[in-house]
This record gives C-alpha cells, sequence and structure tokens, in this order.
C-alpha cells in the first residue's frame, strides 16, 4: 500500500470511528434536562439546550463537530490558525480541547512506562524461555502470563495499590494514590516521579503476558528455520544469532500487539487512575461519565481515536524497518 493510500486508510478509520462517537452520543434523549434537574423549569431546560446548540438539526450538529477538528479558518484577511475546537463543557463550561489536552499528557507518560515495562521484560523473558521450551521454569512462566492476562485491570489495580502501597510501604515508600504532580505547602507544586511506578506497573501485566508469550512462540519458531541452522553451522556464537536473526525476525508479531495495547491502554486506564487517583484523561473520562458531560467525554474518546490512528501509522513504518520483505513490497 502506497503512502498516499495509507493516510487515506487512516483518515478514513478516524473519520468512521468519530462518526460512530457522535452518533452513539446523539441518541442520548434530553441531556439539557438530566443537567438542569428534572424538576427544573422548562424555560431554564430550554435556555441550557439553546446554549449548548442541542436545538440544532442532527445534520448541523454532526458538521459543526467536524469543523472544529480543523485548526484553519478562512476570514476577510486570510488564513488565520484557530486551533482544535470542541466544544465546551456542559458542566464547567471549560474548552473541550484544552482540557483534554492537559489530561492526555499524564496518561500517555502512563501507557509509556507501562508498554517499555511490558516490552523489556516480556521480550527479554520470552527469548530466554524460547531456549528452553518444555522446562519446568518454561511452564511456570507461562502459568504467571495466564494469570496475569486474565486478571482483570480494577482487580490488579487494588491488589497492587494495597499490597505496595499499603503492606509494603515501609519497605517500598510508595503511596496508594497520588497524582504527576504534587503540591508542597511550602515549595509549591512538583513533580513526584514514584506516583507513577504503581498504576504503570498495573497497567503493563498483561501486554507483559501477552508480549511474553508471543516473543516465546515467535523466536521458537525462528530457532527452527534453516537460516538460523546456517548460522550455527557457520560457527556464529549465540548472542550474535539471537540478536541479528531471531530478535528482528521474531519482532513483528510483538509490535503488532504492542500497538494495539498501548492505544487501548488510553481508554483502559479509567479504572487504574480512578483506583491510584492519577489526574489523566482516563480520571477525565470518568468524572466527565459521572456527570454526564457529554462533549468532554466525545473529546476524550476522539483524542484516543486519533491516538489509534497515529500509532498504526507509526507501526507501519517500523514494519519497514524491521522485516525487508515489507521494504521490498
Amino acid at each position: 500500500m502506497s503512502p498516499a493510500r495509507k493516510i487515506i486508510h487512516g483518515l478514513g478509520v478516524l473519520w468512521g470511528a468519530l462518526t460512530l462517537v457522535f452518533l452513539l452520543f446523539s441518541m442520548v434523549p434530553d441531556p439539557a434536562r438530566e443537567l438542569a434537574g428534572q424538576n427544573e423549569r422548562e424555560e431554564i431546560v430550554e435556555a441550557i439546550r439553546e446554549k449548548h446548540g442541542l436545538n440544532d438539526a442532527l445534520h448541523v450538529r454532526y458538521v459543526r463537530f467536524f469543523a472544529g477538528f480543523i485548526p484553519i479558518s478562512r476570514t476577510p484577511e486570510g488564513m488565520n490558525w484557530t486551533g482544535i475546537d470542541l466544544g465546551r463543557s456542559f458542566v464547567s463550561n471549560r474548552d473541550v480541547a484544552e482540557s483534554v489536552f492537559e489530561a492526555l499528557p499524564p496518561t500517555l507518560l502512563l501507557a509509556f512506562l507501562a508498554m517499555t515495562l511490558a516490552l523489556v521484560i516480556g521480550v527479554s523473558i520470552g527469548l530466554l524461555l524460547a531456549h528452553s521450551m518444555g522446562s519446568w521454569w518454561d511452564r511456570w512462566f507461562l502459568g504467571l502470563a495466564a494469570l496475569g492476562m486474565s486478571a482483570p485491570s480494577f482487580v490488579m489495580a487494588i491488589v497492587i495499590s494495597w499490597f505496595f502501597g499499603s503492606v509494603c510501604h515501609a519497605w517500598t515508600g510508595l503511596s496508594m494514590t497520588g497524582g504527576l504532580w504534587e503540591v508542597h505547602p511550602f515549595s509549591g507544586p512538583h513533580l513526584s516521579w514514584k506516583n507513577a511506578i504503581l498504576p504503570a506497573l498495573t497497567l503493563g501485566v498483561r501486554p507483559l503476558s501477552v508480549v511474553l508469550q508471543l516473543t516465546r512462540n515467535s523466536a521458537a519458531e525462528v530457532l527452527a528455520s534453516s537460516y538460523v541452522r546456517t548460522a550455527k553451522s557457520k560457527g556464529l556464537s549465540p548472542i550474535r544469532i539471537v540478536m541479528i536473526h531471531t530478535l528482528r525476525n521474531a519482532l513483528n508479531p510483538v509490535v503488532t500487539a504492542a500497538s494495539g495495547w498501548f492505544a487501548s491502554m488510553l481508554a483502559g486506564a479509567v479504572f487504574v487512575e480512578f483506583v491510584f487517583g492519577w489526574q489523566g484523561l482516563g480520571m477525565l473520562m470518568f468524572r466527565s461519565l459521572e456527570r454526564s458531560d457529554l462533549p468532554m467525554v466525545m473529546g476524550c474518546v476522539a483524542s484516543v481515536a486519533l491516538t489509534f490512528v497515529i500509532i498504526n501509522a507509526l507501526v507501519n513504518q517500523i514494519y519497514r524497518v524491521l522485516d525487508p520483505r515489507v521494504r521490498a513490497s
């Protein structure tokens, strides 16, 4: 597929995702009545509808929703940069795009740390298991991986928060809850990196289990191939065989899984951020759902969809680096 077709395909996926999000939230019976309360006067409810454009036809709101993603507008003076406009919050009247851009970096940091942990540990252990398939410790690690895959994130969040943040607090020095920024009564706000350890560990458990098994199976298949046997017969060292021949050819399924997991972490971080009190996109989405703040929820979901499309585009380029056959095609 040519680069132009890949861009068109990615934009099509993004358009479909955003359209689905818009239609789903447009089916809410009467957001204005829910915001105002069931016993509020009809004049107040009608004022809320008028303020947020809920009286407009569906196609008008649809065009306005997508027009907000175009950061450039035409004026009599020429083209001006206006930025992304996703509307304003029903509850706080705050700009949705501004709120999402503030909440996204902590969640991206959490997902990056969790995915790095999963890749480093999962690939390393998976390569070791590929050389000792069938051994007792191979079966032991596979059992742990199956347990990690089956455990829901909100259960793991509670267990890890309680064990490392409460039971072992004297040894770990970690807190059960806390965000990226903490406010000291004298020195003011400061970064608290240690608060990212437990939520990143929680988010990384399931992708770690998947990466470990994928690396093990893929590396075992590569080790049994003819070109690896040829490399061994030439007298290449085991480390050189692993780093040049095995690892590079075994990473394709791992990269595919990692890209999907990274994008899903942005949506799956809702429960984890709530348990650990991490102020990110997941917490913003949870609070917005709790208060029926539809524009804020739509902005959060749209940012996740956009991130997913960008990650898929980057993965396609990584494939070209890892697999020469992709470059040739």
